[in-house]
């Protein structure tokens, strides 16, 4: 019940490696918060019939236009909050808080 409740709310912890998709549809990030530990894999994947981008406000990463039905990844290697956005389409905006592994956060959520 607690885990499915926490994917409702756009939040997930995962062990290293393939992690959660974050789908740029009718013009938003879905979820547009989400919670992953280092070492996560984020893709995000364009579900709109226009271009998106996924660019991190602090340059950790930047896709470049992704077009309709294309993918973009990124794995973080540090914690932290990061905000991002679409260079195309300012309204769109999203967060990824990354929790390092030992993060006793994590176990309490």
């Amino acid at each position: 019940m607690l885990f499915a409740g926490l994917l409702a709310s756009g939040i997930l912890f995962a062990a290293q490696g393939e992690g959660p998709t974050i789908l740029m549809q009718q013009e938003s990030f879905v979820p547009a918060t989400l919670v992953v530990a280092v070492g996560v894999r984020i893709t995000w994947t364009n579900m709109d019939d226009i271009p998106h981008s996924v660019t991190a406000l602090d340059g950790r990463f930047d896709s470049g236009a992704i077009l309709p039905g294309k993918s973009f990844q990124w794995t973080p290697d540090g914690p932290g909050d990061v905000g991002y956005h679409c260079v195309f389409h300012p309204s769109m905006t999203a967060t990824i808080t990354v929790r390092a592994p030992d993060d006793d956060s994590r176990r309490t959520r």
